[in-house]
This record gives C-alpha cells, structure tokens and sequence, in this order.
C-alpha cells in the first residue's frame, strides 16, 4: 500500500509531528507499505534518519517573504499556494499513492481537488477540536475572524474527504455528531517508558508549549495553594514558549522561586516523569493531550481540569487521577493534595494509568489504521469497479 502524508513543516516539532513522524515510520515498517511525508516547508534531520520512510520536500517556504505588508504578503501567499499545488499534484501522480492524508494546515482546503490518476483515499486528520479556535480567541476581533475561518475550514471542501478522523469520543459526539464520515483514533503513545515512577519524589511535572492556551497562569496559582500545606514538594514545568518572561515573572511575584521550576525542554519528557509522583494540566482546551499519555505510561496519576476536548477520555476520573471543574483552582489544589497525602493512592492510581496506556501502543494503533485504510479502499474500488461493469453493460445494451 502506497500511503503519503501531507503536512507543513517538522521545524519545530511539536506533538502533531512527532506523531505523524512516528506513524509514518510504523506503516512503513510492515513489508507491504510504502510511506512518504510531503513537507511544504522544508525537511528536517529526525526523519530523514527515518530510512523506511521517503521525505518530499516542497521547497514552497510559505513565510520567507513575510514583513513586506499585508497586500504584499497575501499575493505572495496565494502565489506560493497556487505553486504547492502544482508541485503536489505532480509528485503524487508519480507515486500513485492509495492513500493520502493531511495533516497540516496547508493542504486541508485543496487536496481533495489535486487530479490524482490513482483515484487515491483523501484522509483528513483532525488534531484539535474542531472549535479550537474559538477556545483560543482572545477578544472580540479575534473571536469573529476565529468564526469566518471555522465556516471556511469545515465548508465545501471538507466534504470532499472519503474520511475525518478526530482523537477522541467527546470531539466526535459533541462537534461532528452529525457527520457520518467521522472516525475515532487516538494518537499512539510514541515511545515506551523505560522507567517507571517509584511514587515516593516529592515532584509534581507537567510538559508542553509555554503558550496562552495551556493556562499556566492557573497552574501556578493553584501551586501557591498547594505549598502552603506542602511546602517541600515542587512543580517541574518543562517546555519553553512566549509566555516564558511572563511566567517567571509571576512565580517571582508569588515568592514561588523555591517551588516552581521552569525547566525548559527536553527531548525525553518521560525520563523526567519517572523522576516525579504526579502529572497536572491546566490546559484552556485539549485535543487528545499526548503529555498525558506519555504521564500515564511512568505510572503516575493526573489532576487535570475538565477542559473542552478529549481530556476526559484519557485520565479516567477516580482512577487514574482527577478531573477537576474548569477553572476551579481550590478544588485542584485539594486534589493535588490528596494525592500528595496518600502515597498509597498514588501507587494504586498510578498503576491504573499503567493498565490504561497499553492501549495507545503504537503496535495496535498503527493496526487500526491499516484496518480503516484497507476498509475506505474496498469501499472506493468497489464502487468504481460496479461504475465500470455498469458503463460496460449500458455500452453493450446501447449496441
């Protein structure tokens, strides 16, 4: 099977490329596969070293010119996405993929229109909720122009995928309940832990992008809380962001020099969880949350908040850690106590989320995915194959 996944760039890998590296890498681990990642942007040193996997690079470099003003900006745009088309469109008709999937930004609006001769399945992979930009809106301005593009992304251009997959239950039966070509599928837990967590250092951890979104003001609110019962223990937060200058600010003016740590980034975040007892989250809103996965595959409990997305379907309220009520700062830090109180409940919990995890592996997911690749293929080349037998009898009736 020919599989290509089209995203925008692995210059900052985050989650969403870290995934589609390790999925890539997986499919194109089974004899039968051949996989490619389509980059518009540029390639990248941690999946070239993928050898299994083939690396396009587009060269379409969508930001290089930016600066030069708003119109000059947009003509360059549309210049570069009309010259991405093109070179897509060419490149897949050389492979004659069976599949192609986007994953980026890019792609999403003009895939399903490329002429592909091999008449491929169009996969549509979702990694946010589909009202992420809703959640991230700050102000009037932002939160209108946020409506304008969720009717432009989730238009006629979606349609035209043979399938959308969503991470989790909750986005499915809340924002596409509606939309028969919706799928479930979670991510895959990317690498397993080496080491578990003994459940006995006096350190809470969380992990990711210092940004707006992940409410690290709450976060570190809810710490002072925490201290003041707990003072020996510590947070760990481990990442790096823009919102970095405003964080150390506030742990400065809270007198939490002593307690928050600022960690900066890693590249083995579950080496640092198995050096801690607890995992939080404060995220304004999450799609799947694969820090949380990564959390439960050390053995350590969660205390999240309940925010809108998948988080509910990956920390089991009461056993394997604790949702907490949005917002809601002295709630979490008693549950943050709780736990800090209980070290039975910790192993307990922790050895639950253990249980939990297995089901991320990538063995069993990457199986689910050549399950629904193999399902949508039988579906399109079924139907062509009856349009071609039905062509052929009209041809011999109109004899």
């Amino acid at each position: 099977m020919k599989i290509v996944y089209c995203t925008d760039s692995v210059y900052r890998m985050g989650g969403i490329e870290l995934v589609t590296i390790a999925k890539a890498n997986a499919l194109a681990a089974i004899p039968s596969n051949q996989v490619w990642i389509a980059l518009a942007d540029n390639s990248h040193s941690a999946i070239t070293r993928l050898s299994k996997v083939s690396v396009l690079d587009l060269a379409v470099h969508y930001y290089e010119n930016d600066g030069k003003g708003f119109w000059l900006d947009m003509m360059d745009f549309w210049k570069k996405r009309r010259f991405h088309r093109h070179r897509l469109e060419q490149m897949l008709n050389d492979i004659n993929p069976d599949v192609v999937i986007s994953t980026g930004l890019s792609t999403r609006y003009f895939l399903t229109e490329l002429r592909i001769q091999s008449n491929p399945v169009f996969i549509r992979e979702m990694h946010f909720t589909r009202s992420y930009r809703q959640h991230h809106a700050r102000g009037f301005r932002k939160s209108f122009f946020a409506q304008i593009s969720e009717m432009r992304d989730y238009g006629f251009a979606i349609k035209k995928f043979d399938k959308i997959v969503v991470l989790t239950e909750a986005d499915k039966t809340g924002s596409w309940k509606n939309w028969n070509k919706v799928t479930v599928m979670p991510n895959p837990l990317i690498k397993q832990a080496k080491e578990h967590s003994v459940g006995t250092n006096k350190v809470a951890i969380t992990a990711s992008r210092w940004v707006w979104a992940k409410n690290y003001d709450s976060l570190i609110h809810i710490w002072a809380k925490v201290v003041q019962r707990h003072p020996d223990w510590v947070l760990q937060i481990w990442g790096e962001g823009p919102e970095e200058n405003h964080m150390r600010e506030l742990v400065d003016k809270m007198g939490l020099m002593n307690h928050v740590f600022l960690m900066g980034s890693t590249h083995n975040v579950q080496e640092q969880m198995a050096k801690a007892s607890l995992f939080v989250l404060t995220s304004r809103t999450e799609g799947f949350s694969l820090v949380a996965i990564e959390a439960m595959s050390v053995g350590i409990p969660a205390v999240v908040y309940n925010c809108p997305g998948g988080i509910r379907y990956v920390v089991k309220d009461g056993e394997t850690g604790f949702l907490v009520p949005m917002d809601d700062e002295d709630a979490f830090a008693e549950k943050v106590c709780t736990l800090i109180e209980n070290e039975n409940l910790r192993r307990t919990m922790g050895q639950a989320a253990l249980k939990e995890v297995e089901q991320y592996g990538i063995e069993k997911i990457t199986q689910r995915w050549m399950d629904l690749f193999q399902e949508l293929l039988d579906k399109k080349r079924g139907k062509e194959t009856m349009q071609l037998f039905d062509d052929e009898n009209a041809i011999v009736l109109s004899r």
